[in-house]
Formats: C-alpha cells, structure tokens, sequence
C-alpha cells in the first residue's frame, strides 16, 4: 500500500481514510505500507496492526519539486514526488510477487509505474483535476490561469495513470462522473466511521466547523463563515459561538478570532469541541471528495447546516441530520433555528447518527473494495 503520509494520527480526513483500508487489508494478509513521515507519524502504532512500515522524511523543497514537475508534470503531484520513496516501493515489490499494488490519492499514483501485482487498485479520496478547476472557477483572471493548468495538467495524469489501474475507487457517483475514460472497472466506496457513541446534548448555544484549516477551500469556508455568515447569528442568538477547530490555520482564519469566535488550532482530539456542539456546519464553496467531518458530527449526535459543496456525495443524509443552504442569508438562517430550538436540533441529531450508523460505517463502505481484492 503506497499513501502520502502514515496515517496515524488520523488528524485529516484523508489519513482517517487511508487508516480504514490499511487496517482491513492488514485483517488480511501480510501488508507493507511506503509512505511520506511528515514528522507526525507514530510508526510504532501503525506497526501494531501488524504492517511493515516503510518511509522517508518528506522535504518537499523547491529542487525536489523541480525534479517531481520533470517526471509527472504536475505540480501538485511534484510536491509528493520522491526517488526515496520510489526506491523503498521498488524493494518493497521486488521482495516477493505481490497480490495487490493499493495506491491512495492521484498524486502518488506514478509511484506505480512498473510495478506488478496480480491486482493494481487506485483509490482517489477526491478527483484533484475537479478540485483545481473548482479553484479557479473561484478565481479571476490572471489569478484563475494557474489553477486552469493545473487542472489540465492533473487531468492528463489522471488519463495515464487510470489506463493503469485495473480498479479505480472513488468516494461518490459524482466523483465517478469527474473522471476521464478509464479501460478498468471503476467502483464506488463512499467515506464512513467507525461509529462512536452519541454525545449528550449540549447545553451551550454554540456552531463548530471541524476542518483541516490550511487546506484552500477549508480556509475560504472558515473566511466566509466568520466574515459574512457568523454575525448575523451572533447578533440573532446571545451568547452563540463559533469553534473553529483544526489544525494549520491561516494568519486570515485565526484573525478571526474574536469574543464569540475561537479559534483552536491543532487538537488531539475533537470529540470535547463536539461535545460543546449544538450544530455543526460544513460551510465550503469548492472542494471534492466527501466529507468525513459531516460523518462525525453526525455520529455524535450532531445535526449538520451544509452547503451543496459540503455534502457531495453525502447527498443521502440531507433530510436526515443534514440541512442544505447555499447562501451566507440562508445559512445563517438554519443555524439559528436550530440553535434557537435545542430540542428539534438534538432530535436531527439523533436522526443523523442513526441514519450514518445504518449506511456509511467503514465496514460496509469498503466491502466492495475488500471481496474485489480478495478474489
């Protein structure tokens, strides 16, 4: 298996992801794991789940990159790009024939060249072509031209590397309609959680956005909620709150912070701002892939105000736990209904966990995954 980083901690929903098939696949057989340590990994308990774990630091300068951008032509795959790592894959596959090349994210995806395996299976947690030009959609000439090559240049990746592959998984049908022809089978394995127990309600009338916040559309989504959404429910609700919780915030995001607005940061764990929780909201523009933060709001108990962006391909849960608005007015109008009814706000709550418990546990997301590859 070949991912950006050791997944554990599982502190992005990308790692939380790559954690659910490694530990499965692991149930298995015998599993080696190459990837980037970022100077997070905790190796020692990734290695308890009985994976040899192999890895190199990852130095994304501006030679390294140089040297990516010559082999994929991309520049968001340069940055992940690595003649360590492709030598530790090389050895790895070299040791014994392999039943299957798993591979995580597009980016990493030309670590597989000429590597053989009876099965060669890459899974896209989001269709990064989709996601470069949804940034520049957002953007305005001459600002948008460099988002527009990006996205050309992630789509001519996309189309070498899925003639490659003899199954492609994606996180949604939509993720699926994103992608370029591809001469394999393309299956869909939604995101999930491994369900926790639902938190009491909260007592405090108070929002939280649960995010990576240095990644761009997490960034815009806190800007956009802090600037133009937040005080409409601060000035409707007294003594609501606004948690933004995540790690790398930008200087803009923790500008934000203010007497009803906190700012957090890194945490370890998110379950004691959940707990603090009265609604959630996944308030996000641009972006692809699907939202495993809305899982775990929902798991808690937590009813969740989101945009048609933030629940993409989670579209089965509106209605259940899941309200959808699009514009900063109607947004803010969904928080403070709910806030303003606590009642109706946990009973969504409960609807939400429920209805996440039935369909998006990891076990059942990636059961196609796991009967293809055990074949």
């Amino acid at each position: 298996m070949v991912t950006k980083f050791v997944p554990i901690p599982a502190d992005a929903g990308g790692k939380q992801r790559s954690l659910a098939i490694l530990r499965r696949l692991a149930e298995r057989a015998e599993v080696v794991l190459c990837a980037y340590d970022d100077g997070s990994a905790d190796i020692a308990a990734t290695e308890k789940l009985g994976v040899d774990v192999r890895t190199v630091p990852w130095r994304p300068g501006p030679a390294v990159v140089a040297r990516g951008l010559a082999r994929t032509k991309s520049l968001s795959a340069a940055r992940f790009w690595s003649r360590g790592l492709e030598a530790e894959i090389q050895r790895a596959a070299a040791e014994a024939p392999l039943d299957l090349l798993q591979i995580e994210y597009m980016q990493m995806a030309p670590f597989g060249d000429g590597v053989a395996a009876r099965r060669r299976v890459l899974d896209l947690p989001d269709v990064q072509s989709s996601l470069a030009a949804s940034y520049a959609r957002a953007r305005r000439a001459p600002l948008s031209v460099p988002f527009h090559l990006e996205a050309a240049a992630l789509r001519a990746l996309e189309r070498r590397a899925l003639a490659s592959f003899d199954t492609v998984v994606v996180v949604s049908g939509h993720e699926r309609d994103r992608l370029p022809g591809t001469t394999g089978t393309v299956m869909v394995c939604p995101n999930g959680i491994d369900m926790p127990e639902a938190l009491p309600a909260a007592q405090t009338p108070t929002v939280s956005f649960v995010a990576t916040m240095g990644w761009a559309p997490n960034t815009d989504a806190a800007l956009w909620l802090g600037r133009e959404i937040w005080p409409a429910v601060a000035a409707a609700v007294p003594g609501a709150r606004l948690l933004l919780v995540g790690r790398d915030p930008t200087a803009a995001v923790r500008a934000l912070a203010s007497d009803s607005i906190e700012v957090s940061g890194t945490v370890e764990d998110v379950r004691p701002f959940l707990a603090q929780t009265a609604v959630a909201v996944a308030p996000l523009r641009s972006g692809g892939g699907t939202r495993l933060k809305i899982l775990e709001a929902l798991g808690v108990g937590r009813p969740v105000v989101a945009t048609s962006a933030g629940v993409d391909g989670l579209e089965d849960l509106v209605g259940r736990g899941v309200v959808v608005a699009d514009d900063a007015a109607g947004i803010a109008r969904a928080l403070v209904g709910l806030l303003k009814a606590p009642e109706a706000a946990a009973d969504m709550g409960r609807v939400g966990h429920d209805a996440v418990a039935a369909d998006h546990s990891w076990d059942g997301a990636l059961a196609p995954l796991l009967e293809a590859v055990s074949r």
